[in-house]
Parts: structure tokens; C-alpha cells; sequence
């Protein structure tokens, strides 16, 4: 009996960057310099910290895995999962609120982690004698996400242990992976062994499922208002476009080689989504206008030159019939 959680725009494979910000916090308590990884891929510090920034995984996977080179440390992505604050991350929090039994905990989890990552695939899988909790990859990763794996082994394990409670034994657990390069073999002692595809599993005794309680949460969830937004190439686009809007050649080529994937991908991925790359260009340059707009830093002249307009009667033209109003009337109003 599986539960499963997947949509069409949960196809492309991108993920919040912000989840790598526990890699960067990590290294700089270490008083480790980031720069030299963060360089190798083409990010900033600061983009880290931004929850609305989305990229393609393998982007990620290639920057922990720099980290881990810098860190000299092959079990990084392990030693960051062990002390990432599980209450913090929204899924976990949120599904412990209101669960009552493992079985109800995990139901409710497959259907919000998601909401992180487009690049997995959930699965909680029910068998006679042992339920399983599996994490399939998208695509087959160009990257080895050997460091996204040791930090999913330490979340996952962490997590099945917490909720599980007392019931805890780690004999009764295996965890698989294509990547056990990034977990040691007798990892807290549960069954570490080599899995056949690219994401990973977690093997428990399906009695666990159904405990009566399961512990009180300790803190309490911080929900923000980006929770609910689903990770889509639309919304990793809107990302990576906001600063380059007064560039001139922003067509299909150019954005799929910003997001980091192959312009035929990208285009199907606009279509399933029924838009196209102008519409979403067209979009994307409204809502900044308005955001410039309503915060009065800069003249009506200066916002359009933000988003390639060198003319302000160009801008205005554009803004109106988008908008049916002048962005000084929209000023105005604003």
C-alpha cells in the first residue's frame, strides 16, 4: 500500500536553495571560507538565505559536494543533517502537530515535503512485515549528490528515531543508497546497504506505523507565507530572471542554460504548466514594476531602465496596457 506524492510541476527537478544554508552555516563556524566552492558554480553567499531562490539540483549537489572538498571531510552532508534543527524545517513540525501515530505522521509528510524540492519523489510503502520510506530521484543525476545523501540519511534516521520513541531499535532499520560513499557502513548502528537507484530508503518494522502516541513537539513551528508554494520551473525562472530583466536576449537558450538544464526540457516543462517563457518574461517585469513602483527609491524613468526600457514612453506604453493604468496613476494609488 503505497502513499506517494507527485504532480506534473513537480517534475523539473529544482530546489529551494535556502536548503543548503545549513552546509554554509556549518562551514562558517568552522571558520572554513566558502568562497573558493561558491565560486566553482556562480553563487553568493547571501542568495543562500533567500527562501524565494530556487535552482536545479544539480547545482546543489555540485556546491556541498565542493564544501565537502573544502571541509576535508567526506561525511559533511552527515555531520550537518545530525545538528540541522528538524522542528525548524516546516514539514517535519507541521505533519508532528497533528499526528497521533507514526502511519498518520508520514501520510501527512509525504504530502509537504514536496513542497521543498521538486527533484524527489516521497513514498511510504507498506508491506506484511516491514514499511519502508523511500526518496526517488527525478532524474538520473549528471552530479553525484553524494553529500545530499549523507545529509538525507542523517535527517531521515534522525526523524524515524524521534518519532518512534522508545520503540527504537537500530537493528531493525536499513538504510540503501546508490551513494553509501556518503554514510559509513556501521552508521549508528542500523543496516547501512548499496541500493540500485539514485535516491535512497529507509526499511523499519511496519508495527512502528502504529504506535498509539508520538512525542509531543518541543517547539513551535515557524510557518512562513512561502510554505505553500509549489516549486515549479516558472518559479525557479522568476528567480534567476529578476536581475537580469534589462538584458536584451532573454530567450529560450539563455534562460534554460541560467536554470541549468536543456531548452527542450525547459520549453516542455512551460507547456505542461500551459505558459510560455514571454508571458512569464511579461509577468515577471509587472510585478517588479509594481514592487519599484510602490516603494517611490526610484523614478519612473529609473524603474523602466531596470527592466530594459531606456525609454520612459516605451515603459509607460508597456506598463498600461499590461495593466490598464500608467505606472504613475498606479503610483498614485499605491
Amino acid at each position: 500500500m503505497p502513499l506517494t506524492t507527485i504532480t506534473l510541476g513537480h517534475s523539473e527537478g529544482f530546489v529551494r536553495l535556502a536548503l543548503a544554508a545549513p552546509f554554509l552555516q556549518h562551514l562558517t563556524e568552522k571558520k572554513i571560507d566558502p568562497r573558493p566552492a561558491l565560486d566553482l558554480v556562480g553563487l553568493r553567499a547571501e542568495l543562500l538565505t533567500d527562501p524565494t531562490v530556487y535552482v536545479h539540483s544539480e547545482l546543489v549537489f555540485g556546491l556541498l559536494n565542493a564544501f565537502s572538498d573544502l571541509a576535508g571531510d567526506r561525511y559533511l552532508g552527515l555531520h550537518v543533517g545530525e545538528t540541522f534543527d528538524l522542528q525548524a524545517w516546516p514539514p517535519v513540525a507541521q505533519a508532528q502537530q497533528s499526528s497521533k501515530t507514526l502511519f498518520e505522521y508520514f501520510a501527512r509528510f509525504v504530502r509537504l515535503v514536496p513542497k521543498e524540492s521538486s527533484s524527489v519523489r516521497h513514498r511510504l510503502i507498506v508491506d506484511a512485515d516491514k514499511a519502508t520510506y523511500r526518496i526517488e530521484r527525478q532524474q538520473e543525476p549528471a552530479v553525484p549528490p553524494v553529500q545530499v545523501t549523507g545529509f538525507g540519511a542523517a535527517i531521515y534516521v534522525r526523524l524515524l528515531q524521534t518519532v518512534v520513541g522508545s520503540s527504537w531499535d537500530p537493528s531493525l532499520v536499513r538504510w540503501e543508497s546508490r551513494y553509501i560513499n556518503g554514510v559509513p557502513i556501521s552508521y549508528k548502528g542500523i543496516e547501512v546497504g548499496l541500493g540500485a537507484d539514485p535516491g535512497m530508503q529507509l526499511s523499519f518494522p511496519v508495527e512502528w506505523l502504529f504506535r498509539d502516541q508520538l512525542p509531543e513537539v518541543t517547539t513551535s513551528p515557524q510557518v512562513t507565507a512561502r510554505q505553500g508554494e509549489e516549486i515549479t520551473v516558472v518559479a525557479a525562472m522568476r528567480s534567476v530572471l529578476r536581475e537580469k530583466l534589462d538584458e536584451a536576449d532573454l530567450g529560450p537558450h539563455v534562460v534554460a542554460d541560467l536554470l541549468g538544464i536543456q531548452t527542450d526540457r525547459f520549453l516542455r516543462a512551460l507547456q505542461q504548466q500551459g505558459t510560455t517563457l514571454p508571458r512569464e518574461i511579461k509577468r515577471l517585469k509587472i510585478d517588479v514594476a509594481k514592487e519599484q513602483l510602490k516603494q517611490r527609491g526610484k523614478t519612473i524613468a529609473e524603474v523602466g531602465l531596470l527592466l530594459g526600457y531606456s525609454d520612459k514612453s516605451h515603459f509607460t506604453r508597456f506598463f498600461r496596457s499590461q495593466t490598464g493604468m500608467t505606472p504613475s496613476t498606479f503610483r498614485a494609488n499605491a
